[in-house]
């Protein structure tokens, strides 16, 4: 039986209520972290990538409206106390976000303050400083830009992509594809220089592509450092997603604190405090990386967030740097999103 299929059986005898009662009662020691990145409703013909848009603003109400009537949403603070041996409160569940898209501002935050609960906001400082589209939104929009039914990739490597023609059925689909292919290697592709690959996709895609193009699609995506210091303002915690967004485990040493302690550092100039944690681009686990783990502690970070894991039992000394989210998507019914709430059993655990 699918869990899906289970998360309704169990939903429909309202199971998941008794349960997160009787975990308040006893104050189970489970932490829930919810990771989102872009709230909002992509069309068909949205130019960027889809899968970061977790939720409707519909969706969030109604996960918000669950947590209120079950749960203690916690901030920062609270979570780096309770690590660190101090009490949480029962039920306690973390709200995150990740990158810095303008929906923070303009769609998550008026949703948050209806329930007065707070979020914690992870920043990729790079992007917001220097106006420039986060990699993986440029990727998609040149491959779904591109007038080309196929392009010969030479950097980092040979690599042709098959891309369909715009106008035919099912070229979406394949584009998504090929989309999903070049996010991949840039994931896992060692020693990448980044740009050379965009600026050599742009060109092979031949889509056109500036500044002064970039400057103006990042402005309807992604926060300025003026939108970042209202969120704090409003309440909400600013925390570190590195600099460039890059996957730790790609990057040579040289590179590390540039990236953590860069990041923490602009935070703390662009907001005044300091970013006690981060969460790590990608999400993957830094738990058998002593060398990442180290930069990270060196950095200053308190607490290290991965992505796709699952939640946090407690009584099993949760590593600090590698806190389990629950990654959060548009596709995830709401049997599904009580049922990882109250029963974690239910919310997949991805090792990486």
């Amino acid at each position: 039986m699918s869990r899906e299929r289970v998360a309704e059986l169990l939903d429909r005898s309202r199971a998941f209520d008794v349960i997160l009662r009787g975990r308040a009662r006893v104050r189970a020691p489970i932490l829930t972290v919810l990771c989102y990145h872009s709230v909002g409703e992509p069309g068909p013909d949205y130019p960027f990538d889809p899968e970061v848009i977790d939720v409707t603003p519909d969706q969030f109400r109604a996960q918000l409206s669950y947590l209120a009537r079950h749960c203690n949403v916690i901030d920062i603070d609270t979570l780096c106390q309770g690590l660190s041996g101090g009490k949480l409160p029962s039920n306690p569940v973390l709200i995150t976000f990740d990158d810095g898209y303008l929906s923070c501002l303009d769609t998550a935050l008026p949703i948050l303050a209806e329930f007065g609960f707070p979020a914690t906001f992870f920043i990729a400082t790079h992007y917001v400083s220097e106006r420039r589209l986060y990699w993986w939104e440029r990727i998609h929009y040149l491959i779904k830009r591109s007038s080309r039914v196929r392009i010969e990739l030479e950097l980092p490597r040979q690599l042709t992509l098959e891309l369909g023609d715009l106008g035919e059925p099912g070229s979406r689909d394949t584009r998504g594809s090929a989309a999903r292919r070049l996010l991949a290697l840039v994931k896992s592709e060692k020693g990448l220089d980044l740009d050379a690959f965009l600026d050599h996709l742009a060109q092979i895609a031949e889509v056109a592509w500036s500044d002064e193009i970039e400057g103006r699609i990042t402005d309807e995506l992604i926060m300025g450092w003026d939108q970042v210091r209202a969120l704090h303002g409003a309440g909400m915690d600013i925390q570190s997603h590195t600099r460039s967004h890059r996957v730790l485990q790609t990057l040579p040493p040289e590179r590390l604190a540039e990236e953590l302690a860069g990041s923490r550092a602009d935070i703390e100039r662009e907001v005044g405090t300091p970013a006690r944690t981060v969460a790590y681009p990608v999400g993957y686990s830094i738990r058998d990386q002593p060398i990442l783990r180290r930069a990270v502690r060196d950095a200053g970070y308190e607490v290290g967030f991965t992505n796709a894991t699952g939640v946090n039992y407690l009584w099993r000394d949760t590593d600090p740097l590698d806190v389990r989210r629950i990654a959060m998507g548009r596709e995830i019914s709401m049997p599904m999103f009580r049922g990882q709430v109250a029963m974690p059993p239910l919310a997949y655990v991805r090792r990486t």
